[in-house]
């Protein structure tokens, strides 16, 4: 009963249009902090103690997921620390994309997870080494054909109180443009119709518009279909060539990549495990599954054990074949990519340059990773040179998918209007020092590049305040880069 009046008393106390202050900002901080399961919700004996939701500053196996992890900030290639804006600039529109929140296991990953656990159960030994915990160890969901593929719902890393969170984390952000758009009754936020998708926006709505929330916004649902063409929030369902594998460059392109990685750095792993139990043996589909509980057990129940099992080294060749896998299924290294990504930073882009007197301040969607990496390519936002080989670790990449999409990321593109004062000048030389001219006040406009809280430049975009892009380049950027993309309907 204590939890649920907790829980109720912040969506009352969050939920309001009308939160202002510093009190509400540095109490959000501590949804990031084990403070959150501990004292709100009551769960004490939750292990979080290495939670990827607080800034370690040591190794953390959570940030090397590939984005089977709790979402937590980007920290590497930022161009400061902090959000803080440039001086003389405030931001007056903002175009958020993001990934649903925290999940369980999709029903492929399940299955064979499900399969890795019968086969421990039918090999009817007591496992030693590495694997000694197995003896006791049960499947992590009671229920698995019920949650595959849905937000988890309880402990510290819920994706609904992620959702719910980071809702009124970017209220408190962003406030001034959510009652401008109050007032305009431009309040629609978009999903893509997918169940885990579609709940997450409306846990982030609650946070965010607050627990009415259909009473003052609108959530447009657009269905995840083929028919949808270039009108959609999915483009790897509508790209025909694409989904369909009319050519090696397909829907499967990412996966073959990731089995070329792991036939490299899984063998040496089953050796290990094998002697430590000779009477047991291993496949990679069983080592990889291992590999991912790791993310999606402490997903559900705070922690996993299945962490241990691997050196350092092990679980980056793992986060590195999930960097194979995005980069060349619907990142940078597949050809249909920036066509895919093309259609949603297109209209962005024109929105951005209308601004929010004839557009509005505010556009909210919510998507799957493999529709916002596509966007990022088609930007050139996170450039890869070379290309990530599958032969071994290329350890100074850019490309790195835990940091991008981690459960709940999101990229946001806010746009700057910044105040360049005035220019003033006298006529001296013709003999009237007194008389002083100045040109009137005036902003100019840039756009921001924020991913997972954390700030970054576009390479060849940076000219600036804050390492910010220009508007008028930023758009000649998103035109060159569409006629490089060419046409979405081929």
């Amino acid at each position: 009963m204590a939890t649920s009046v907790a829980f109720m008393a912040l969506l009352l106390y969050f939920g309001s249009p009308s939160l202002t202050g510093v009190l509400a900002f540095d109490f959000m901080d501590q949804f990031a902090t084990d403070w959150l399961s501990e004292r709100v919700l009551g769960l004490h004996g939750f292990f979080v103690n290495d939670s990827a939701l607080s800034l370690s500053r040591g190794w953390n196996a959570m940030h090397h997921m590939g984005g089977n992890s709790p979402w937590f900030p980007k920290t590497e290639g930022l161009v400061q620390t902090g959000l803080d804006l440039p001086p003389g600039c405030r931001i007056d529109q903002v175009h958020m994309i993001s990934r649903h929140a925290e999940r369980y296991p999709t029903v492929v990953a399940g299955v064979k997870m499900l399969e890795l656990y019968q086969h421990l159960q039918k090999a009817d030994v007591a496992f030693s080494g590495d694997l000694e915990f197995v003896n006791n160890w049960n499947f992590f969901m009671a229920d698995p054909a019920q949650r595959f593929e849905n937000l988890v719902a309880t402990g510290g890393y819920a994706g609904t109180l992620q959702a719910f969170s980071t809702g009124v984390k970017l209220k408190t952000r962003y406030e001034h443009l959510l009652h401008q758009a109050l007032a305009r009754n431009e309040t629609s936020f978009w999903a893509s119709g997918s169940k885990r998708v579609i709940e997450t926006a409306k846990y982030f709505g609650a946070g965010f518009f607050g627990i009415e929330w259909q009473d003052v916004s609108r959530l447009q649902i657009l269905p995840e279909t083929r028919d949808r063409g270039a009108d959609t929030l999915t483009p790897g369902k509508t790209c025909r060539k694409y989904a369909d594998n009319v050519d090696s460059y397909g829907h499967h392109y990412g996966a073959r990549m990731l089995y070329e990685w792991r036939g490299q750095y899984l063998p040496p792993i089953i050796r290990r495990l094998e002697k430590q139990n000779p009477n047991v043996t291993f496949t990679q589909d069983h080592v990889y599954s291992m590999q991912e509980l790791c993310g999606f057990e402490t997903i559900a129940q705070g922690a996993s054990a299945w962490c241990k099992v691997f050196t350092r080294d092990e679980l980056e060749s793992f986060e590195y074949a999930r960097d194979l896998l995005h980069y060349y299924k619907s990142g940078p290294g597949n050809p249909y990519s920036k066509a895919m990504g093309m259609p949603w930073l297109n209209a962005t882009a024109h929105l951005l340059k209308q601004g929010p007197e004839k557009a509005g301040p505010l556009y909210l969607s919510f998507v799957h990773d493999g529709d916002i990496i596509p966007m990022l390519s088609a930007l050139d936002a996170l450039p890869q040179d070379p290309n990530l080989p599958t032969s071994h670790v290329l350890g100074n990449r850019t490309w790195r998918t835990s940091d991008i999409v981690p459960m709940g990321g999101r990229i946001v593109f806010e746009r700057l209007a910044c105040d360049v004062g005035q220019h003033c000048w006298d006529r001296a030389e013709f003999g009237y020092p007194n008389h002083v001219y100045c040109t009137p006040p005036h902003d100019e406009y840039f756009v921001r590049l924020n991913v997972n809280d954390g700030i970054v430049a576009l390479r060849g975009c940076e000219d600036g305040p804050g390492g910010s892009c220009s508007l008028e380049r930023f758009m000649g950027r998103v035109e060159q880069r569409g006629r490089d993309a060419g046409s979405f309907s081929e």
